[in-house]
């Protein structure tokens, strides 16, 4: 057995599945192991996939089961989480594509700023143009659930940040390149880690403060640590996704492979946008309880936004260069270029 497969197995015992039903023997079950960076408490596990889980059993008559592996249980680091799913180390990954975002080019610019005003707008458009990503950097995998997050927001322990000149010099954790390239252009420096490096970064000052939606805030526990919340400013939203390797999928019984098509899709990522829109809004209310929340200016807002222009246009014809449709993508999101 290759390494890989010993850690996959060794791990396998430490989960739980999330839902089995009785009467069914193993013969005729289907398990689908998916795995994820995020802890157990992540909206997009205990309100996404663990009911979702619990559905495709009930509907399958316990024939098709799902097993959560959360906090990198299967080993690895969570940029590799898309490309174990492709090697079949899992059957499906929940993961941040802005974690290794030169494997994901046109993804990575549905993070620019003004592709989307809302977590529902961005998710819509993404499923509208998804033969962009099927046809191109996820044809390995089957997208079950892919939504646009919330508005980012800038955490600091220290120094507020009120002002576009308050962003010059700081180090700010990143969630991707594209959302890299956008704090370079406001005058920080980026510092590229997962979230779950956040709190302990910003605790011992490895960091200034953190580029997250306010949805992490309550993931991650980053009201412990963070002071000043400056909500709502105009960069970009990162996309989540959950794909099964599609050589998988298709090796399933037919009957089950339409139960996946039936209950995931459009329909399960609006719901998962709706869901991360609800806990933003609940993790800025936390914030306002006993922190500073900041919301910038209109006219600052504007600032903010000129200073991407060229940056936008930099990132237009690096994608383009090696004959990706980055120009046609944009087009169709009604970017002007």
């Amino acid at each position: 057995m290759n390494p890989d497969r010993r850690r996959f197995a060794a791990a396998s015992s430490a989960a739980a599945l999330v839902l089995t039903l009785p009467g069914t023997s193993r013969a005729q079950q289907e398990e689908i192991k998916l795995a994820t960076f995020v802890p157990p408490t992540h909206y997009g596990l205990a309100q996404i996939m663990v009911p979702w889980g619990k559905e495709i059993a009930e509907k399958s008559g316990g024939r098709l089961n799902l097993r959560v592996f959360p906090s990198m249980q299967l080993g690895g680091k969570p940029p590799e989480l898309y490309k174990q799913m492709v090697r079949g180390l899992s059957d499906i990954t929940f993961t941040l594509p802005g974690y290794t975002s030169a494997d994901f080019p046109l993804m990575s610019l549905s993070e620019l700023p003004g592709m989307a005003g809302s977590s529902e707008e961005g998710t819509r458009k993404m499923w509208q143009h998804m033969k962009f990503f099927t046809d191109g950097e996820m044809k390995e995998s089957k997208p079950l659930v892919i939504w646009t997050g919330d508005a980012a927001a800038v955490m600091t322990r220290s120094k507020a940040v009120r002002r576009l000149e308050d962003m010059k010099g700081m180090k700010i954790r990143t969630p991707s390149s594209a959302q890299s390239e956008q704090l370079i252009a406001l005058g920080a420096t980026p510092i590229d880690m997962p979230a779950g490096q956040i709190y302990n970064s910003i605790e011992r000052g490895v960091v200034d403060g953190a580029l997250i939606s306010m949805a992490g805030a309550i993931d991650f526990k980053l009201l412990e640590v963070c002071r000043y919340f400056t909500i709502d400013v105009p960069v970009g939203r990162s996309p989540f996704t959950i794909n099964m390797n599609l050589a998988r999928f298709q090796k399933l019984p037919a009957d089950l492979r339409k139960i996946i098509d039936e209950t995931t899709g459009l329909g399960l990522s609006i719901r998962a946008a709706a869901n991360i829109q609800k806990h933003s809004d609940d993790a800025v209310a936390a914030a306002r309880r006993d922190k500073e929340v900041i919301s910038l200016s209109a006219d600052e807002q504007r600032r903010w936004t000129a200073v991407f222009a060229p940056m936008i246009r930099a990132q237009l014809a690096a994608t383009e260069k090696p004959g990706i449709p980055a120009r046609d993508f944009l087009k169709a999101y009604g970017m002007q270029v």
